[in-house]
């Protein structure tokens, strides 16, 4: 890599660039969060790496401040990656390699790491399209099983996921990385109780299915027609009792062998995929009536 390019890098954003040791309050800060921790703010998250970088450039995220370390840059897609991102960053600091490391949670880091705030969805302010498709995670205590859900939900098409009975924080390092970007992309809104959400959902007329591994009816049977709620419950105990109160529909995964059920994450994507492509599906056909000129009855 050419040194020229990292120096013009650096004098293009040098009126923002400050250099930080490992005592800065905001490389501690970086640490906490990377490691794990957070500092009372719940919706900080730190995204490192390119990958995560060009997620946070795609999604328009806004960047509070950018850790870089010019040493790592190797690449002219690197530069070119942390030129964009800087230019988004409110503050940017400049750290070691041997820093960097330590804040780093890779074998082999590539210079970037950013702290973003996740956006602050509200059940009040988010408006659901006609036919929506939400998934309702209720007491989910793996994080890597709820990233494995969002991402599920973004490649899918899901409006939103709900979230009742938290157990996990939505910033932690794995429930990010296992998101592969969706944490960025996906509406998540929170409710304090299971009996909030059915109340939402019932409100906007949400026929609610609860994945249930002893349901007689399997997943494949409804036709999910109209706004469509699925609701997933903690990997240990299950959904909890108020679901079953509010006039569900008890689905499941047929198991052909000896075991039971599905691992929470596998399970989640079968299901959801089933709901988003027959939707899709009754939507094409509809394009295509119309298309023809033909009304619909």
């Amino acid at each position: 890599m050419d040194a020229d390019l990292k120096q013009k890098l650096l004098e293009r954003y040098k009126r923002k660039i400050k250099y930080a040791g490992r005592q800065h309050p905001l490389i501690r800060l970086v640490r906490k969060i990377a490691g794990n921790g957070h500092d009372g703010d719940e919706r900080l998250i730190a995204a490192e790496g390119l990958w995560a970088h060009g997620k946070l450039i795609e999604t328009g995220m806004d960047i509070s401040c950018m850790v870089v370390c010019p040493e790592l840059l190797y690449s002219a897609e690197a530069l070119e990656v942390a030129g964009k991102c800087m230019d988004k960053a409110a503050e940017i600091y400049i750290v070691s390699q041997k820093l960097f490391g330590r804040l780093s949670g890779r074998d082999r880091p590539d210079g970037l790491i950013s702290l973003v705030r996740l956006p602050d969805w509200t059940a009040g302010s988010f408006k659901p399209g006609k036919d929506a498709s939400i998934v309702v995670l209720d007491g989910l205590e793996n994080p890597g099983n709820i990233g494995t859900i969002l991402r599920t939900c973004d490649g899918a098409g899901v409006d939103a996921v709900f979230i009742c009975n938290r157990r996990a924080r939505l910033t932690g390092p794995k429930l990010v990385k296992a998101s592969m970007g969706a944490i960025f992309s996906v509406p998540v809104i929170e409710f304090g109780d299971a009996r909030q959400c059915i109340n939402w959902l019932k409100a906007r007329n949400f026929s609610i299915y609860l994945a249930d591994a002893k349901a007689a009816r399997t997943y494949r049977e409804p036709g999910y027609e109209g706004n469509t709620a699925l609701v997933l419950g903690c990997e240990r105990y299950g959904i909890s009792g108020e679901w079953y109160s509010c006039g569900p529909e008890a689905i499941s995964i047929p198991m052909m062998g000896i075991c039971d059920s599905l691992n929470a994450g596998v399970a989640a994507s079968v299901v959801i995929y089933e709901i988003c492509m027959k939707k899709q599906q009754r939507m094409c056909i509809y394009h295509g009536i119309q298309k023809k000129g033909i009304r619909r009855r």
